[in-house]
């Protein structure tokens, strides 16, 4: 497999993982109510990439918004992805998109800055 993609709708993210270049991206709102039967195939894939990754892998999340049990999932990708640290398999690079007056994702960041060896950077969004 080279890439993988599910285009975004209302209620579902933008997901594109690209195992060509290492790039995994997560876009748009994730508030979908059925994650335990979305989600499961998102982590299959994205530990298909793990098995196989490149040097470094680049991970995207730019969502506007996520609902709690979207966060569980997309930490528990985040922390599969980590793995490739702790095997010295490669290097991964998260820049997670954010508004600075949005204390939860915010709140998020740091958990995940805390938590994993990636490297996080987080971008605030530029508000006018």
């Amino acid at each position: 497999m080279n890439k993988f993609e599910i285009k975004e709708s209302a209620k579902i993210p933008r997901i594109l993982i690209d195992f060509e270049h290492g790039i995994i991206n997560f876009t748009g709102k994730s508030t979908l109510d059925n994650t335990k039967e979305f989600y499961p195939r998102i982590i299959d894939v994205v530990n298909q990439y793990i098995n196989n990754p490149k040097h470094i892998t680049n991970v995207l999340i730019d969502l506007e918004y996520y609902n709690a049990e979207s966060a569980k999932y997309l930490f528990e990708i985040l922390k599969n992805l980590d793995t490739l640290i702790t095997k010295h398999a490669g290097e991964v690079k998260i820049f997670w998109h954010y508004d600075p007056d949005d204390y939860g994702i915010i709140s998020d960041i740091n958990k995940i800055k805390a938590t994993l060896k990636c490297n996080v950077f987080a971008i605030e969004y530029e508000l006018i």
